[in-house]
């Protein structure tokens, strides 16, 4: 009888937690101001700053998010609620991360905050107190390196400073081997887009693509499938 008690309690919280989440992606992300889809120093257009503009339609991405939430959340749940909250802040802003960079082409720090402030939620499962330091350390300075070793080779910025902090927000929630396993997801997901697209003749060699979706597809993928299996 206990057991299905619990059954039914994880189902219920991970279904309303669930729903909950996926239709403030939407909602937050067509009422954020739009200072914060823009780069320093430039002004949003008319387009932008229209307060009825639909950037991302309620329907059906409100219930498709709404669903993988809760997909998410029963499968973490089980293992422990409390990943399963740290996991829900941490999906959550980086799905709104993902469809700015898409969308815009821009990174909001304001997510990167809400990303570096979900680590809290980590810290009773990594080993030790400094793994989200290497963590941070790690990801910020192989994505410095690839900057800056690629504006050497391209001649031109193909890495922006959102990418940066980005990962540096991602070492403090995920620590050093998460970390590391999103680095090697990102690299892998996004060169193999890129060549299908350059395939498809669908973009140029000299085409920059936006990281931020890679990034964070990576990061979900790492949270919710493979943290729980370590």
């Amino acid at each position: 009888m206990s057991n299905l008690v619990v059954l039914a309690g994880t189902v219920c919280y991970s279904v309303t937690i669930g729903i909950l989440a996926g239709h403030a992606v939407v909602y937050i992300f067509n009422k954020i101001p739009a200072k914060w889809l823009c780069d320093y120093g430039e002004e949003p257009d008319e387009k932008l700053k229209d307060p009825y503009l639909q950037r991302i339609k309620g329907f059906p991405w409100k219930w498709i998010y709404s669903g993988f939430f809760t997909a998410g959340l029963l499968r973490l749940a089980f293992f422990d609620w409390v990943l399963s909250l740290a996991a829900v802040v941490l999906c959550w802003a980086l799905l709104e991360i993902a469809l700015a960079d898409k969308k815009y082409g821009i990174i909001p720090d304001q997510f990167v905050l809400l990303t570096a402030i979900s680590a809290l939620g980590f810290i009773p499962f990594h080993q030790t107190f400094l793994e989200p330091l290497w963590g941070a350390l790690l990801g910020s300075g192989v994505m410095l390196l690839s900057a800056l070793f690629g504006k050497l080779i391209f001649k031109k910025e193909s890495l922006g400073l959102g990418d940066v902090k980005l990962f540096a927000a991602l070492g403090l929630a995920l620590g050093f081997k998460g970390t590391l396993a999103v680095l090697v997801l990102t690299a892998f997901s996004s060169a193999g887009v890129f060549s299908f697209l350059l395939i498809r003749r669908k973009i140029k060699r000299t085409d920059m693509l936006p990281l931020g979706p890679y990034i964070c597809g990576s990061a979900i993928f790492y949270t919710v499938i493979i943290w729980p299996l370590l």
